[in-house]
């Protein structure tokens, strides 16, 4: 429901069409001014323009007003998936239908077209004219849509696997991060496979790290995945189809794959998970646990030798113990078993309306990109050398298996959500979470409303509360909660290029896990994560976090809401942690 003022800025919006409908503004809405990609906290007319220009280089009469009413005029450059449905509706439409999860846009009731004027999911609007008129005229895009819409759901009932308990264990445990050591760790783990493998990924399209499993899976060592197939990654060396190719055809019979039952997975017959298989599990010899925030592509697992164009920030974690790999391999058998059983087969018409969307959508990404620092690609390593792993190599710690979609035993309690709240109301001092995004939740109670506001409580108590997220996402989402819901803005800051989903909470105890913050990831998509206690893997990624932290900049600009007043003296996330390579590289 729209507020006062959204209502009061929509009327001087609709009273001034034509001030606003110049050459390249595609829509206007009421939001939040943004500056310099800080939030300012002022209420602001948003127009998104095809491509931004500085005003002086516009003929005369068609640069923006800066104000209107008393309002400012926020000038945004459109993004890919704005320009595409402003020419082509039903492409745009369909690229959005098959999309990764973070590229999930906020929903802004009262957007309007320009130059009509009318709501832009009004169904009176040009946009949704031409986008009915298109899918009457377009059966293969169409059919696409309808096959995503009528996916049949086959409910996810893990039968006969095990509770998702603490465990207190004594194991060798391995800590790393990417971009510093997460393929040289990886790299390790996988060339001592003595038998098997099985895993469950999201993304695999890193030539590098297939060729590790081609060269490390020999003789009778064999392979069990289940594979999502999301939209392609900007630095993929191949698909995730091509990868799978590859496997099959080099291990042949040693090899199980099957496609994850992922409702946009045009391979999968019914769907278990809305919108991903979004894990990062590897089972070694059905007794050692590779968990990671991290993909199998270039981008979380680069190559410090032949860096790609962008390097993500992620934790990854080995725990050496039977027990723990059990549990794990009984829910990705489950996994497989379901997946296995509903498998399509190639569709060509709609596989080819879909990659004709992507593409059309790839060709209207960053028109005028922003100019980037020398040696960007390596802005996310260390200062001076990277970080490198550390082994325990006999520790005792408390280790909590997390699993959604998975419930609490005889409870509709999401198992994931459940024990991330109790972590965060539990923290006596201090909160320090990394994640690639946090969605703006929507003020109506739900599950995820309840956990961002646990948050907002414990910024109440006046505990030390961090949060990270990348600057990739962090302004749509960040204008949205200032929009309705919890708003946490004044205590995220913004990093480029951070992939991460953990937490350090009192110094004493970690999270890694593959979870985003977003409904869907913490209660839908299937996702995997440890609760790990233990002060010396705190000590591990607490320096890691802080020179991250150091290196951030709020989101909020500083002075205006960041815990009621301007920036604090920052805390270090980990207990008598020692100074450490701080976990950068310039």
């Amino acid at each position: 429901m729209a507020s006062r003022d959204d209502r009061k800025i929509d009327g001087t919006i609709t009273d001034n069409l034509h001030r606003l409908s110049k050459y390249g503004v595609l829509t206007a809405r009421p939001g939040y001014e943004i500056t310099g990609h800080q939030l300012t906290g002022r209420r602001a007319i948003v127009a998104t323009v095809h491509t931004k220009k500085p005003s002086a280089g516009l003929p005369r009469g068609e640069a923006l007003p800066e104000s209107i009413g008393g309002v400012s005029v926020d000038v945004r450059e459109a993004n890919s998936y704005q320009r595409l449905r402003a020419i082509d509706p039903l492409a745009a439409e369909v690229s959005q239908t098959y999309r990764r999860p973070e590229d999930a846009e906020p929903d802004w009731p009262l957007e309007r077209e320009l130059p009509s004027g009318k709501l832009l999911n009004s169904a009176h609007s040009e946009t949704q004219k031409k986008l009915a008129a298109q899918t009457k005229a377009q059966p293969a895009s169409a059919r696409a849509l309808a096959a995503h819409q009528h996916k049949p759901m086959l409910e996810y009932d893990p039968v006969g696997c095990p509770p998702l308990q603490p465990v207190e264990v004594t194991a060798r445990v391995t800590t790393a991060v990417s971009p510093d050591a997460g393929l040289a760790t990886l790299t390790k783990f996988l060339s001592g496979t003595t038998s098997s493998l099985i895993i469950g990924m999201y993304d695999f399209t890193s030539a590098e790290i297939l060729g590790d499993f081609k060269s490390d899976l020999t003789a009778s060592k064999t392979l069990q995945i289940v594979q999502d197939d999301p939209a392609p990654n900007p630095t993929r060396d191949q698909t995730d189809w091509e990868t799978v190719q590859d496997l099959k055809q080099t291990l042949g019979n040693r090899a199980r794959i099957a496609w994850a039952l992922t409702r946009s997975d045009h391979f999968a017959a019914q769907w278990s998970f809305p919108y991903a298989y979004h894990i990062k599990v590897i089972v070694r010899d059905n007794s050692a646990v590779w968990l990671s925030s991290g993909n199998l592509n270039r981008s979380n697992e680069p190559d410090l030798g032949h860096p790609p164009t962008t390097e993500d920030r992620d934790w990854h974690v080995i725990v050496e113990d039977a027990s723990l790999a059990r549990t794990f391999v009984a829910y990705l058998d489950f996994d497989y078993r379901t997946a296995a059983a509903n498998q399509l087969s190639s569709q060509p018409v709609i596989e080819k309306a879909i990659e004709d969307a992507r593409a059309k959508r790839a060709r209207e990404a960053d028109p005028t990109p922003p100019p980037q620092p020398k040696n960007a690609a390596r802005v996310r390593g260390s200062a001076g050398t990277p970080v490198a792993p550390r082994v325990f190599s006999n520790l005792s710690l408390k280790v909590t298996p997390l699993l959604t979609p998975d419930k609490l035993p005889n409870t509709q309690d999401g198992q994931y959500v459940t024990n991330i709240i109790k972590l965060i109301k539990g923290a006596r001092n201090s909160i320090c979470i990394q994640l690639q995004y946090i969605e703006a939740s929507t003020g109506n109670s739900s599950l995820y409303d309840q956990l961002l506001q646990v948050i907002a409580d414990q910024i109440g108590a006046k505990k030390d509360v961090k949060l990270i997220v990348s600057a990739n996402y962090a302004e749509k989402w960040g204008e949205k909660m200032k929009d309705e819901g919890v708003d946490l803005t004044g205590n995220i800051s913004t990093l480029p290029n951070v992939h991460n989903k953990g937490f350090i909470i009192d110094g004493e105890t970690v999270v890694v896990s593959s979870q985003n913050f977003s409904p869907a990831g913490i209660y839908e998509n299937r996702d995997a994560g440890l609760i790990l206690q233990s002060e010396q893997i705190a000590q591990y990624f607490g320096p890691i976090f802080d020179a991250d932290w150091g290196d951030s900049r709020p989101l909020v600009v500083q002075g205006r809401s960041r815990q009621g007043g301007a920036r604090k003296k920052r805390k270090p996330a980990a207990r008598k942690a020692k100074k450490a390579s701080p976990g950068r590289r310039r």
